[in-house]
């Protein structure tokens, strides 16, 4: 049924900023959904049904949502821009209360600020999400301003980057995974450049745990972190972690899958987790 729902396309702006997002549906249950990098809002159709209005936003710097260059470098994407606009977003579909979906760098912008819409969240449902640890290499490295011009340089030099990766894979300092998963990256251009993009322009966006923590006790509100057991991007070993600092290990849930939750033959089985006519 849900592929007979068409969606509507909207946006909302303020200053140089705009969020563009699909609707579809228009039933009671509104959902909020967050893509991961590189993909669409359009992963999320699959959950649209006649009695919900799935919200599906793109990303900045997907699909139109964009914001001047320079932000790239400075005046850097916060997490009270991303709340004027959710605020604006809200008001304009006239919702009051809403379920939460985010997939991994969709995961980073929800934990940064989901503190400030927490009372009007009704679930939060989080697959593989980015922002878990704070202190990784992927974090700690968009800090560092060497870091960011070895990016830069890279981006234009992808092949030095593979070299030096498959020297660091062989001397086991970092996952063999990790070596497939940059030249997935290198291999196109322009796909390396939204990489460098997004890893140095939304690096203000950081999650605060014990706002997180505080905020889902006192609202009490269901909360499940979804993770693929074989995912070597966003690992069960980082979520444990993220869970034990809030406090809500028993919120994990492991599904047989590496970090792509949204291959055909797995759909089916988040649409049972994420059941959200039973915690309305």
């Amino acid at each position: 049924m849900n592929e007979q729902i068409e969606h509507i396309k909207r946006s909302v702006s303020i200053d140089d900023l705009t969020l563009s997002y699909k609707v579809y549906g228009n039933g009671k249950t509104a959902v909020l959904c967050f893509h991961g990098h590189g993909r669409s809002s359009e992963d999320f159709h699959f959950l649209a049904s006649e009695d919900r209005k799935i919200i599906s936003v793109d990303l900045f710097l997907h699909g139109d949502s964009t914001f001047d260059s320079s932000r790239v470098y400075k005046n850097l994407v916060t997490s009270d821009d991303v709340e004027k606009l959710l605020e604006k977003l809200l008001s304009e579909e006239k919702v009051s209360k809403f379920h939460w979906v985010a997939y991994s760098q969709g995961g980073r912008f929800t934990l940064s600020v989901f503190p400030r819409f927490s009372g009007r969240v009704l679930s939060l449902n989080l697959l593989a999400p980015d922002g878990l640890n704070d202190k990784n290499f992927y974090s700690w490295s968009q800090r560092r301003w060497w870091a960011r011009s070895l990016f830069a340089r890279w981006v234009n030099r992808p092949g030095e980057l593979m070299s030096i990766t498959k020297a660091l894979a062989k001397a086991k300092l970092i996952r063999p995974k990790i070596v497939d998963f940059l030249d997935y990256y290198t291999e196109d251009r322009e796909r390396l450049k939204l990489a460098h993009a997004t890893w140095r322009g939304f690096r203000k966006l950081r999650p605060d745990n014990n706002a997180i923590k505080l905020e889902l006790d006192k609202n009490n509100i269901p909360f499940q972190l979804i993770m693929g057991q074989y995912d070597q991007i966003i690992t069960v070993e980082s979520a444990k972690g993220f869970l034990s600092d809030i406090n809500r290990l028993d919120s994990l849930v492991i599904l047989p899958y590496g970090h792509d939750l949204f291959k055909p033959e797995i759909k089916n089985e988040l649409k049972q987790l994420l059941n959200f006519e039973s915690n309305k």
